[in-house]
């Protein structure tokens, strides 16, 4: 089995989060612990679970659900995704502009750009395939079902903040850490 490590991946992150949201804290570190024991390789990415599956190399990854879609469409790799049953938690992608951006003009362009319907669409023809995030834009046909996924009320004040964030990570670091 493998998962990121979440000190470099946000999927790992986003899955520790939702483990203390839907266990509580202390059951939370608890069922990671055990979970430890099965795990082979703490990767980097938060995608490289699913292509260490779709390789053979690995029987179970923990990844984002569009990450696991798209070894599957791009070499037919025999894998399934899995939602919990208890609920699971999701990031929303985002992006920034840079306050004080050398090109900030172009930096608004291409923003405004890749908010439309058109952009987004663009995804799947480049074997992305999450949901977007303008509602006028094509859903990819292999994307997630939404309506199918039971989604905790993830806290992302919470779970987002700094201070949180940091705080988990070193208990993380403390208690598991990566082999």
């Amino acid at each position: 089995m493998q998962i990121a490590n979440p000190n470099s991946s946000g999927t790992a992150y986003t899955f520790l989060a939702t483990m203390v949201q839907i266990l509580g804290e202390e059951e939370a570190f608890k069922y990671m612990k055990a979970l430890d024991g099965n795990i082979n390789q703490y990767t980097k990415s938060g995608a490289a679970p699913a292509q260490a599956v779709a390789r053979g190399e690995t029987l179970v990854g923990i990844a984002f659900q569009h990450d696991v879609i798209t070894p599957t469409i791009t070499s037919n790799a025999p894998i399934k995704n899995v939602s919990p049953c208890e609920g699971t938690g999701f990031e929303i992608g985002s992006m920034s502009i840079i306050k004080g951006a050398p090109n900030m003009e172009n930096a608004k362009i291409w923003y405004d750009w890749a908010l439309t319907p058109e952009a987004q669409k663009l995804g799947a023809a480049a074997n992305s395939y999450q949901n977007p995030s303008n509602m006028e834009a094509p859903i990819p046909d292999a994307a997630p079902k939404m309506a199918d996924i039971k989604l905790i009320d993830y806290d992302f004040a919470k779970f987002g903040s700094s201070a949180e964030r940091k705080r988990l990570l070193s208990r993380w670091d403390a208690e598991i850490g990566a082999k």
